[in-house]
């Protein structure tokens, strides 16, 4: 059965959501789907698919089934769970699922059944509480990984250094990845991280900007050096001007990471004030 803007024809984006919605469902025994609007310009939005107990695949493994859907549809940004997932990731603090899946951002249910996320039950302040700690969580593991930069830097080994500044970008993403995906983006290429976050936040998505030819070459440095370190590579001779450019690039996304868990925060805030239960 439909929900909310799928009862609506005349919605900009009813159209572009079934026909989407509709193959989703052919191929996954989805429990229900919701539907967001994304900060992306180019996305038409977050597809939220709650995966049900019944599916023969679990929800970690429905994308490598569904890559072809997904590759095709790529103007919207798939996620997918089961209940437990929500569950333990709320009780965790996970901002993602009071943002996208909420009664009014769902837009097909299988069945009848409880909401996936009921605001009713949450505690706004133990929330945000938890949230807070995972943040302060992975800054702190960037900032251990980090401990020894100075002294790489000022030793001028240029390849520790970077190595470390690649493992501080890496937790940072991490960070970023959680409220922003529902899930904690763990690999190991920044790229591909990044890549995942621009799905879901524009000026993330292009910490590195690959259209400029210096931002895209200092990534490929970065991940150089992580092979170099963890798995014995060969890597050209590095500069302290490289390593400069990347611990700046790091300071921005710091600030930026941290600006938005602030900002999540004061919305959060806004949605709970709204449902009367702050």
């Amino acid at each position: 059965m439909y929900y909310n803007i799928l009862t609506e024809k005349d919605h900009p984006k009813y159209r572009a959501v079934k026909k989407t919605v509709k193959l989703l469902v052919e191929f996954v025994e989805a429990e229900c789907i919701f539907f967001s609007e994304s900060a992306v310009e180019s996305k038409t939005g977050i597809l939220t698919i709650v995966v049900s107990k019944k599916s023969p695949h679990y929800y970690d493994d429905v994308v490598f089934h569904l890559w072809k859907v997904i590759e095709n549809y790529n103007t919207f940004s798939f996620c997918f769970f089961d209940r437990e997932c929500i569950k333990r990731e709320v009780g965790k603090g996970n901002l993602f699922f009071l943002f996208n899946c909420k009664e009014i951002d769902l837009v097909y249910r299988n069945t009848g059944g409880k909401p996936v996320l009921d605001l009713k039950k949450l505690n706004m302040k133990r929330l945000l509480k938890k949230t807070v700690a995972n943040y302060q969580m992975w800054i702190s593991e960037a900032n251990t990984i980090g401990r020894d930069l100075k002294y790489h830097r000022g030793n001028e080994n240029h390849l520790m250094a970077l190595y470390v500044i690649h493992e501080q970008f890496r937790y940072l993403f991490i960070n970023a990845s959680w409220i922003l995906t529902g899930e904690w983006v763990m690999v190991e290429n920044i790229l591909d991280q990044q890549e995942r976050i621009a799905k879901f936040n524009s000026a993330l998505g292009r910490t590195f900007d690959l259209d400029n030819k210096e931002e895209k070459e200092l990534l490929r440095k970065l991940d150089l050096a992580r092979k170099a370190v963890q798995w014995g590579e060969e890597i050209e001779p590095l500069t302290a001007e490289i390593v400069e450019s990347a611990y700046e690039k790091l300071q921005w996304l710091m600030s930026e990471v941290k600006t938005m868990y602030q900002q999540y925060a004061e919305q959060t805030k806004q949605i709970f004030k709204e449902y009367g239960n702050q």
